[in-house]
């Protein structure tokens, strides 16, 4: 018996490692991913008022804290029986929307990129941000996502940009003020020209990748078992 282990497993938030166990025939038999950090937010919540919970959850990423806000925050709602006002659905959902924004130009500038535009086997001391023009997409991208978060932490939270604290059980903290709504919309086609442009070179470019990424390599069905015992 062999192992590969694959430490630390990187672009992803956290940190992590993967196993994986081979046969004297150098096939795979098992394999595991393990978290190898410790959160201990059961812990931390333990004896804390409910309401203080989606504040707490946002912590659990600095990358999609929101997600955490709004799934906590309905949870406290499931807690007290109660249902939300249609226009705090649809505040949440803007401000959702806005994190899908930021996190997908996240995930393409940033972590996919460098391969992409320098190759799959390019150097790691030399991923950067070699084009100013791509900066610029990625930091411009990310930006029209930030302003539709900010409405809960420019204003209500004091300034927060990484955890916000707009929602809150029972809704929102306060409504969407005119300067802001008028600052998103006045974003909106800048980001849909950046957006179209990144789509059109990608697609330009897409065939291309397919000859210069390495091989996957081929593994033999998996014969473990689907389930286990814990």
């Amino acid at each position: 018996m062999s192992e590969i282990i694959i430490d630390p497993v990187t672009r992803i938030e956290g940190h992590s490692r993967i196993s994986i166990q081979l046969d004297d025939r150098g096939q795979v038999v098992d394999a595991h991913f393990h978290v190898t950090q410790f959160r201990g937010f059961e812990r931390i919540s333990q004896g804390r008022p409910f309401h203080e919970m989606p504040a707490l959850m946002a912590r659990i990423c600095g990358i999609c804290p929101v997600s955490h806000l709004i799934a906590s925050a309905k949870a406290c709602e499931e807690v007290m029986g109660v249902s939300i006002p249609p226009v705090a659905v649809r505040l949440r959902r803007v401000m959702n929307l806005a994190q899908i924004v930021q996190s997908h130009a996240l995930s393409f500038f940033h972590l996919s990129s460098p391969d992409l535009l320098l190759g799959f086997d390019a150097d790691p001391a030399g991923r950067k941000l070699p084009r100013r023009s791509r900066g610029s997409a990625a930091t411009g991208a990310r930006r029209r996502g930030d302003p539709k978060v900010r409405p809960a932490d420019n204003r209500a939270a004091r300034g927060k940009r990484i955890h916000p604290g707009w929602i809150v059980p029972g809704g929102v903290s306060h409504p969407l003020e005119a300067e802001m709504r008028d600052e998103i919309l006045a974003g909106i086609p800048e980001a849909l020209e950046r957006v179209r442009r990144t789509l059109s070179w990608y697609k330009a470019n897409v065939a291309g990748w397919a000859t210069k990424r390495p091989p996957l390599p081929t593994f033999p069905p998996c014969t473990w078992p689907r389930t286990r015992q814990r």
